[in-house]
Parts: structure tokens; C-alpha cells; sequence
């Protein structure tokens, strides 16, 4: 039997207002959203809901009728929907993520472990967010009912985006934007690979973090290594296999941090990825239970890995995995 199991997908129509669009949410996903929300905010204090309205301003209400449709649907207050979103900027040092973004025959392959806690929580809650407009597919990504921001997505223009969590000597940024809202709108926004490039560089982010773009050709791979105000680009070798963990390897020295299992694996499972894939060749295609054997390996999964995710950025495939062991739990 495979450690993982594949999770279904919820259609969204983006032309309807988000009252509506959100109404048709079946109830055991809604309980299943509510109960990881009620899990995400006991880790984050009653007074930070004041930051709510920070970043309604900061983000210009783009996304606020979202989280006041959102609350309503799940009881809840549109200011926990709200910081639930922003959560990558508010808790570091809970987050993972191993990545690699392979370049095939068929075009480049991205295949990713998000290590997030609360795991059980967030497998039991995980769907495949997948949005159209006037029946047109726009974008889809891995999240759960209540997601606005994006971890893991995929465009419907030829390409796709990885976050993968890390810490910088520069800090944060209390006036940058918020992580996962930005690439909620690089996914929305931008027209093609090269307009997403320039938004993940030059955007004054809130927290430092790894994003990994995909485009259609194999030649489009990079990771964009931000703080929140600098960048670098890491481009993968035209043959070669490109891989993210949650250091950085060009802003600053690779090195494992301490007081989190996530940063102190980091440099083992970038060396378990390189091992995996050391002999892969580009005119070889890779099969998803290929990948996903990969994403399991006690090398590379860990506690809090909650999700696997393959995206095909030239094809507009995507799948959402979770690992089997916490859906039995």
C-alpha cells in the first residue's frame, strides 16, 4: 500500500462574488477547515488580531471580501481567516519543505514536500484548490478552506511557484507585503514565467523566503532566494536537477540553524535530493510514484510533512498528495 494518499479537488468560480463562491463549500470540508483554523490560531496570540487590519491596509483590501465570505462559512472572525493567511510570516520557525524541479522530455517537473504543522491537521484539511473563470481555468493550488494566500501553485499561463521557509540575518520586515498574499497575486497577476521572475524579485516582502519558479521550458528553472528587501537568482544547469531546502545557498553561506528540527535537517535533506537525482538525465521521463517514493523517504519526509505536490507547469498538471499515516491517525 502507498505512504500516501491522493486528496480531491474543489472547484472555484472566480466570477461569482466570494459570498457565493464560498457557499458551495460541502460541510464536511468547511468543519474540516474549521477545525485547522482553531488549530493555527492557538499558536498565535488573541492581541495579534490588532495586525489584521495592518494588513488589510497593506494589501489595499485586494483580499478582505475573501476573508469576510471565508469567516462566515466557517463561524469565524474575518480577522483569524485573515491571520491564518499571513501565518507564514508570523511563525518561521514552524515551517519546512524539500524541493526539486526536474528537467524531462516533456518539460520540467516540480515535485514538493510542505512541511507545515499542524500536519494532522492540515493533511485532514488539504484539497486541490483549483480556480476558473466563466469556466476558464485560471490557477489552482494547494491549499484548504480558508486558503487565500498560496504555498504551492499553479498557473494556468506556464508556470508554477514554490515557498519553501527561511531565516535571514537581515530579519523581517513589518512594512513588507505579506509572503503568501504576494503569491496569491504573482499567480493571479502575472502574464507568463518572465513577468512572475520580476515580481517575486522586486517586491519588499515581509519575511525572508525560497521561491522556486517553473515554467513551461526546462530552461526556466530558478530559485529566487529573498530577504525582504534583497535577492539572487539560482538558475538550474541546463541538464542538471534543481533543488530547495530552507537555507540559502547563494545571499548567504548554506548552513543548518538550530532550535527547529526543519533548519537543522536542512543541509541533510539537500544532500539526500542531490543523492536521489545524482544520475537523472533529462531525456528520461519521471513518473509521479517515482517522485512521490522520493517525497517519502525517511531522507527527506519529516514529522511535519503534510503534503507532497507534482506540478507539470507545460501540461497545467497538478497533484495533491498527504502522507497515509496521518489520515489513519
Amino acid at each position: 500500500m502507498p505512504a500516501w494518499i491522493e486528496r480531491p479537488t474543489i472547484d472555484l468560480e472566480l466570477a461569482l462574488p466570494p459570498e457565493e463562491r464560498y457557499a458551495r463549500f460541502p460541510d464536511a470540508v468547511l468543519a474540516s477547515g474549521r477545525r485547522l483554523l482553531a488549530a493555527i490560531m492557538q499558536e498565535i496570540p488573541v492581541q495579534a488580531r490588532a495586525l489584521a487590519y495592518w494588513v488589510r491596509l497593506r494589501t489595499a483590501d485586494r483580499f478582505h471580501k475573501e476573508a469576510v465570505a471565508l469567516a462566515r462559512q466557517v463561524g469565524a472572525d474575518w480577522r483569524d481567516v485573515t491571520l491564518a493567511n499571513v501565518a507564514y510570516d508570523l511563525m518561521l520557525a514552524a515551517l519546512g519543505c524539500s524541493t526539486v524541479a526536474l528537467p524531462t522530455p516533456s518539460g520540467p517537473v516540480v515535485a514538493r514536500n510542505m512541511d507545515w504543522w499542524p500536519e494532522d491537521q492540515l493533511a485532514r484539511a488539504s484539497y486541490l484548490i483549483r480556480c476558473s473563470e466563466s469556466g476558464q481555468f485560471r490557477y489552482a493550488s494547494a491549499g484548504w478552506p480558508g486558503t487565500i494566500g498560496v504555498v504551492t501553485g499553479l498557473s494556468a499561463r506556464g508556470f508554477a511557484m514554490v515557498l519553501n521557509a527561511v531565516l535571514s540575518p537581515e530579519g523581517t520586515r513589518k512594512t513588507g507585503y505579506p509572503v503568501l498574499l504576494h503569491l496569491r497575486r504573482v499567480l493571479e497577476d502575472a502574464a507568463d514565467f518572465d513577468a512572475a521572475l520580476t515580481m517575486l524579485q522586486k517586491e519588499t516582502l515581509a519575511s525572508p523566503a525560497l521561491v522556486t519558479l517553473v515554467g513551461s521550458d526546462n530552461a526556466q528553472r530558478a530559485v529566487i532566494e529573498r530577504t525582504p528587501t534583497r535577492h539572487a537568482l539560482r538558475w538550474a544547469g541546463p541538464d542538471e536537477p534543481l533543488f530547495a531546502t530552507n537555507d540559502y545557498r547563494l545571499l548567504f553561506k548554506p548552513q543548518a540553524g538550530t532550535g527547529s528540527i526543519i533548519y537543522e535537517t536542512t543541509c541533510t535533506r539537500y544532500e539526500a535530493l542531490c543523492r536521489f537525482f545524482a544520475g537523472h538525465r533529462p531525456d528520461r521521463d519521471v513518473e509521479d510514484e517515482e517522485l512521490l517514493g522520493v517525497l517519502s523517504d525517511p531522507a527527506v519526509i519529516q514529522s511535519i510533512t503534510a503534503q507532497h505536490i507534482l506540478m507539470r507547469p507545460r501540461t497545467g498538471a497538478i497533484r495533491l498528495f498527504v502522507p497515509r499515516r496521518l489520515l489513519n491517525n
